[in-house]
This record gives structure tokens, C-alpha cells and sequence, in this order.
């Protein structure tokens, strides 16, 4: 053979090669155009004692000291600081310890609120606190979420709606807020169809999740529901007139893989949110509000947020801002501290006995003369925090002495994995793991300890 033929040879045998080689990696790979969501086959709407999918099916999930092993990049980078108390606050967290310690078992799940401001959107800090109470007392869910665009990876859910509903937040000054989301969906007269569709995220290998699903709403007119889980229609009927929040509430074998609600009003329905859930143990609520230094209770529609609390189990409120008032740098804060000492009053009033945890701001940077350096008003505003959580014998967590203190989102930035974003504000996804796998670990630490109190008095 001369050596232009086993040139042409050996080139045709490379060419087989490579054709095979892309053939056999398109059959691995999903192609762009498959669709993400399969339809399933319809499952009966009611409780089912025999259902594979229940709250005891053994799961095999990570220790904390294990997950802090594998996502800790390099020492010294955070260290551990306890929950501070006052001084005359026997009580701490008796009454939350003796619901999580009966939560498998209680009629209504024991609920987390956690209200924050832009660190926690996406689940951030609370998927890893979700994640390791339900794993210690059981739950699946992740609990209240608003009637709007909505995709969470950590529970596979991907949530559509119509274009045709109107969303009012807290930024809306027409609107007065009605949701303890602070998010409202609005159907009128005129838009008065709608509809919204809750899938599964197929191509993640979803396991078991939410097996309730409670929709929390005011109508003034009837309005004709229709659900369907796939192709089947499981419900029709009507919402009648509601001037008080109610609930249409929905139980499952398993948690469904799509599931669509069509609304039709004759006048007004306002959806003030859904809760995804299971019937016991505890739920972590994902309350994230950009912008805002403090949840506005005062400003919005008082009355229906009383109700809609007043049908679930709260175990405990968490308040994590801080970050929107730093830029605005000052000596004092006397309208932050007065408004949110406000919103405390609120939630005292209404719910009285519920313990609550008040975040201190966490480490921000800014540039100056090249380099990234912590706001110096940091200390300003988490001392007031910290006063205003021991004078409503609140708990106290100091999040940027956990970071490292004075230049830690800095450092948090530079390392590897990163831990904050470029913004120098925000935490990484990876940032924002730990700093829940903590939260989680001081909270069952003060737990266990308080568990342990009570039990010999």
C-alpha cells in the first residue's frame, strides 16, 4: 500500500471513529428539545394508609458534621458563636422543644417562619435548615411559597402561571398587602380566568416531597375551580364568597408530578399563598422581601395576616435583615430601630408565646483605595439588633462574628470555594449552605439543651 493510500485509509477509519463516538454521546445526553416534565397517571385525592410515600420511609441523609466537613474550603473562615439570650429569659425555647419533640405526631406541622430579606431568596440558608430539621423531627415540604413564577431545585418544583393574574408585593402603594408572603395574586373582573401549574423537575431524579397542598384565599364572588394531575380531571367545584382568608386544601398518595388549578371569578379572588407541605412534622418558610429592613406587618392588611397565622402552628419566627441599611451609613438608627420594634410588637400581639430569633446583619464590604473593607457602621446596626432582641427577650445570633467578623465577606469572597458573591453582599450558594447548616446546628444544640432542663425541673 503506498502512502497515500494508508493515508486515506487511515483518515476514513478516524472519520468512523468520530461519527460513532457523537452517536454514542447523543444517546447519553438529554437533547435540548426533550421535554423536562412527563405526565403521570392520576392518583386518588385522599389519605392512604398503605401509600409508599409517607412521612416513615427511611431516608438516608448526611450528618451536619458531615455535610460542614465536605463544605468547609479552608480554616478559620467561620467559628462557632451560640445563640444569646437575656439574662431573665428562663424560658428560651421550652414551648418549640416540646412541639418539635411531638411533631410526627401533631395534627399541623410545627413551622419555622423565617422572614429575611435578599441573602435568603431561592431558598438560600433555609433549604439547609429545612433540610436538617425535617431530617431530626420529620416533615417534607418546603412550606409556604406565593402564587408566582417559582423554581426550587432543592424540592424539583417548577411552578407556571397565567399571565392573566395580577401580583401585588409590598412595593405596590395602591395595593394594600394581604399575604403574610407579602405577595398577593389577583384575579378581577377584568382578567377573570387564570390558572397556575405545579411540575416536577424531571431531569433531577425528584423523590418524595409535599403530599398537602393548602391554598390560602379571599374571593368576593363564587369562582369555579378546576384541577387536573396530568390529563385527569380530579376537582371541580366553587370557592364561595370569603371575606376571611380560607383554605382549599388538597391531600396525596405521593407528591404529584403536575398538578394545574384553572379559576374562574365572577368578581374578585385574591390567592394570598400555597402552602406545600405534609400533615406533621416541620416546615422551614422561605419569607424572602428584597429591599426591606423589616418585615411591614404595620402597613399591611393586619387582619388577614392574623388569619392566615391563625391556622397554622408557628414554632418559631426568624428575622434576618440588616443588609439594605448599611449603605446608608449613620451614627444611629432611630427609624429602623423604632419601625422594627414595631413589627416585633405585631407578631408578639398575635402570637405571644412563640419564640423569635433576630439576626445580626452580616459582614458587607465596600471598596476604598483599591481594596475591599467592611462598613464601619456594621457594629451600628447589629448593636441595635441586639438591643432590641434582648428587650423582647428575643434570641440574638451575631452572623458576621460567625463569618470571621471585620473583613469577613472579604475573605469570604476570596475563597475557595467562594463563599460570597463579587457583590461583596451576598452569599454564595455555597456561603449560604453553611451559614444554615449552622443555624440549624446552634438551634438543636440551645434544643437538646433546653429539652434536657425541663426534663429535670
Amino acid at each position: 500500500m503506498t502512502p497515500v493510500r494508508e493515508f486515506l485509509y487511515f483518515l476514513i477509519q478516524l472519520t468512523i471513529f468520530s461519527v460513532l463516538l457523537f452517536l454514542w454521546k447523543a444517546e447519553k445526553e438529554m437533547p435540548a428539545s426533550a421535554p423536562v416534565i412527563q405526565e403521570s397517571s392520576p392518583v386518588v385525592v385522599q389519605e392512604s394508609p398503605e401509600s409508599e410515600d409517607t412521612l416513615t420511609t427511611p431516608v438516608a441523609e448526611p450528618t451536619l458534621a458531615d455535610t460542614l466537613m465536605v463544605l468547609q474550603p479552608e480554616p478559620e473562615l467561620f467559628y462557632p458563636v451560640p445563640l444569646i439570650f437575656a439574662e431573665d429569659d428562663s424560658l428560651r425555647y421550652q414551648l418549640l422543644a416540646r412541639q418539635l419533640k411531638n411533631a410526627s405526631q401533631a395534627k399541623l406541622p410545627v413551622r419555622v417562619v423565617y422572614f429575611g430579606d435578599s441573602q435568603i431568596e431561592n431558598d438560600r440558608i433555609t433549604s439547609a435548615l429545612r433540610k436538617e430539621l425535617q431530617a431530626q423531627f420529620s416533615g417534607r415540604g418546603p412550606g409556604f411559597v406565593p402564587l408566582d413564577l417559582y423554581y426550587n431545585v432543592r424540592h424539583q418544583l417548577h411552578i407556571e402561571t397565567s399571565k392573566n393574574w395580577e401580583i401585588k408585593t409590598f412595593q405596590d402603594k395602591d395595593f394594600i398587602n394581604e399575604s403574610l408572603l407579602f405577595k398577593n395574586a389577583l384575579l378581577t373582573s377584568a382578567n377573570a380566568e387564570g390558572w397556575f401549574r405545579i411540575r416536577r423537575i424531571r431531569q433531577l431524579n425528584p423523590g418524595p416531597d409535599y403530599q398537602l397542598m393548602k391554598l390560602y384565599y379571599t374571593s368576593k364572588d363564587s369562582c369555579l375551580v378546576t384541577v387536573r394531575q396530568g390529563r385527569d380531571l380530579i376537582y371541580s367545584g366553587y370557592l364561595l364568597p370569603q371575606n376571611k382568608v380560607s383554605t382549599l386544601d388538597f391531600q396525596f398518595n405521593r407528591t404529584p408530578d403536575d398538578i394545574r388549578f384553572d379559576f374562574a371569578t365572577k368578581d374578585s379572588l385574591n390567592i394570598a399563598g400555597l402552602s406545600l407541605e405534609t400533615g406533621s412534622g416541620v416546615l422551614v418558610d422561605n419569607i424572602a422581601l428584597r429591599g426591606l429592613s423589616y418585615p411591614t406587618f404595620t402597613s399591611s392588611n393586619q387582619e388577614t395576616i392574623s388569619q392566615m397565622f391563625g391556622q397554622v402552628t408557628v414554632g418559631l419566627f426568624v428575622l434576618h435583615f440588616g443588609v439594605n441599611l448599611v449603605p446608608f451609613q449613620a451614627n444611629d438608627y432611630p427609624n429602623f430601630r423604632r419601625h422594627f420594634q414595631r413589627q416585633i410588637d405585631f407578631l408578639k400581639r398575635i402570637r405571644p408565646e412563640v419564640p423569635i430569633v433576630i439576626i445580626g446583619v452580616s459582614d458587607m464590604a465596600q471598596k476604598q483605595d483599591g481594596q475591599f473593607i467592611s462598613y464601619p457602621n456594621i457594629p451600628v446596626i447589629k448593636q441595635i439588633q441586639y438591643e432590641i432582641a434582648m428587650q423582647n427577650h428575643a434570641a440574638f445570633w451575631d452572623l458576621q462574628a460567625f463569618m470571621g467578623g471585620e473583613g469577613a465577606m472579604s475573605r469570604w469572597v476570596n475563597a475557595s470555594p467562594e463563599l460570597g458573591r463579587k457583590d461583596y453582599v451576598h452569599f454564595s450558594d455555597e456561603g449560604a449552605e453553611i451559614v444554615g447548616l449552622e443555624l440549624a446546628r446552634i438551634l438543636m444544640e440551645e434544643l437538646q439543651t433546653t429539652v434536657d432542663t425541663f426534663a429535670h425541673d
